[in-house]
């Protein structure tokens, strides 16, 4: 007879983590997802943090989505209104605190001109300290609440406090390799709305001719720089050889 797992409090967890369990195609693409990120995104930038915050948001909600834990509101047919609706779905079940620094605490809430309401609603957390995902409620696990810093401008959880949460509550726990910002990513958000904005043809003839001319000049190297990019992310498994072979076929 099989014995029932220990659950975590929150059923939406529990059928993530016993998903991503037997699943781990879906376990793999998430991992794939982070490591490409971090290589994009360096997060020592103030405004490529938000995004890469965001978008580890988008990968969790992804992934319950794939389970059938949240699904697209009925009556909706707009894509860009059921995509906010997923990403609410998946707020109304968790806050969603990803980390790839290796140093810093997790900001439970920002206030202005105080620390916001604090660690009240139930988190997933995310972290390569962690070894992966861990689930928390702060009205189940009360030894984790009590923990939380109050700060002037936040509050805020160690590393070692949820840490010791997990190894306490092994139910409340997805593994998976969540990796450290790598510190060579050059996205910047800002630049890159930018071009999208003033380079849709025929828009903004003059204002575009900045992008459309250092794009040309710089086209000469940047086939052999973006194989070497692709190069490396198939080594660092990120890629295998296939899909390694078919993008080098699409930048040539």
């Amino acid at each position: 007879m099989t014995q029932k797992k220990i659950s975590s409090g929150s059923e939406a967890f529990d059928k993530l983590r016993d998903f991503l369990e037997v699943e781990r195609p879906v376990r793999v693409e998430m991992e794939n997802a982070f490591a490409a990120m971090t290589e994009q995104i360096n997060v020592t930038d103030r405004g490529s943090r938000f995004v890469a915050g965001t978008t580890g948001e988008w990968i969790i909600s992804s992934a319950l989505y794939a389970a059938k834990v949240i699904a697209i509101p009925d009556g909706h047919n707009a894509d860009g209104f059921d995509l906010r609706g997923v990403q609410a779905a998946a707020k109304g079940l968790f806050s969603i605190k990803c980390s790839f620094s290796p140093t810093s605490s997790f900001r439970i809430t920002n206030g202005q001109n105080g620390a916001g309401k604090g660690f009240v609603e139930p988190t997933i957390f995310a972290h390569n300290k962690l070894g992966g995902l861990v689930f928390a409620d702060p009205s189940i696990h009360v030894e984790l609440a009590a923990k939380a810093q109050v700060k002037p401008d936040a509050v805020a959880l160690g590393f070692k406090a949820v840490k010791d949460h997990a190894l306490a509550h092994p139910e409340c726990c997805i593994q998976m390799v969540i990796p450290l910002n790598k510190g060579r990513g050059t996205y910047d958000p800002a630049l890159e709305f930018t071009k999208s904005l003033l380079t849709q043809e025929g828009v903004y003839p003059n204002l575009s001719r900045v992008f459309n001319e250092v794009q040309r000049y710089n086209a000469s190297g940047s086939i052999v720089e973006q194989i070497l990019e692709l190069r490396l992310l198939m080594e660092q498994g990120v890629l295998t050889q296939e899909q390694l072979e078919r993008a080098i076929d699409k930048l040539l």
